[in-house]
């Protein structure tokens, strides 16, 4: 038997299914496994996403891919035939469909793995490759709005019927109102988001967001805002009242979870009672 191990990751990972999908097809028996089932399996693929997850209790021969992995890369045997095998949900009972239309990005943030993980910005899959008309998909592009053809592939999801996640971001820097016209047509599967890491870059990032927060349902976008990574504390409470000003949710990312202050500052944003009724000074206060 083969086992795919997933250790860590809210949602169902996607490269271990298309592995099971091509797998089964080929006759094999596969199927999704815990830590104390990796020694009933002939062969097993482990994937793990984040550097902090444990990774003591995989065995030693385990085929392993993820950004998870301190010599991280996509699992072995994942070639074009596997990329574009349609996923085995039903592995993960997952009842909507996930998937990229495009990989890549036309950024490159020094704090962010897609650049030498996946390159330039190109297309990589026709809708119909890995949704089957599921009512809910969660679309994992890491930068749509790069691609010359970011239009179409709105126009394409809207004549899907289905409601849409755009979990990995927009880019507000490349927002056009050609743009948030077509995405007016789109279903939405919760909040829309956008990011404005670098302090810095407001006089570009904004505009965007402007424009996207007037072509959504209110109080459906929301911007990531990355901490610790330098930045001030200053400079990372100017950035999150601003958002709330503009009518955009704030929702901060730590760059380091451990440390108290970003853990703290997070905390305090991502909890909307918390963030719309007490301040930073007395949130901050009544932490230490």
């Amino acid at each position: 038997m083969i086992g795919l191990y997933q250790l860590d990751g809210k949602w169902p990972n996607l490269a271990l299914m298309k592995i099971g999908a091509y797998l089964r097809n080929r006759g094999e028996q596969v199927q999704r496994i815990g830590a104390l089932e990796q020694t009933i399996c002939e062969t097993v693929y482990a994937s793990k996403i984040f550097q902090f997850t444990d990774r003591s209790y995989v065995r030693e021969d385990a085929i392993r891919g993820g950004t998870g992995w301190p010599d991280w890369k996509g699992l072995p045997n994942l070639d074009d035939e596997i990329e574009h095998t349609y996923p085995a949900y039903d592995m993960w009972n997952c009842t909507w469909a996930m998937g990229f239309l495009t990989r890549g990005c036309v950024r490159h943030c020094p704090f962010c793995v897609v650049p030498d993980k996946e390159g330039r910005i190109r297309h990589h899959s026709h809708l119909s490759e890995w949704w089957n008309g599921q009512k809910y998909l969660r679309l994992l592009d890491a930068n749509l709005t790069a691609h010359p053809d970011a239009v179409g592939y709105l126009e394409e999801l809207s004549a899907s019927g289905a409601y849409v996640d755009f979990s990995q971001g927009l880019d507000s820097r490349l927002i056009t109102p050609e743009f948030c016209e077509a995405i007016k047509k789109v279903k939405l599967w919760g909040d829309v988001h956008t990011a404005w890491d670098l302090p810095e870059a407001e006089d570009r990032v904004l505009p965007g967001m402007r424009m996207l927060r007037d072509a959504l349902p209110k109080d459906s976008l929301t911007a990531y805002v990355l901490i610790g990574y330098n930045t001030t504390p200053e400079q990372d409470l100017y950035r999150v009242m601003k958002l709330k000003e503009e009518g955009i949710k704030p929702f901060v990312m730590a760059y380091d979870k451990t440390n108290r202050y970003q853990k703290d500052f997070a905390r305090w944003v991502n909890r909307k009672a918390i963030f719309e009724t007490v301040k930073w000074e007395d949130y901050r206060g009544r932490k230490r």
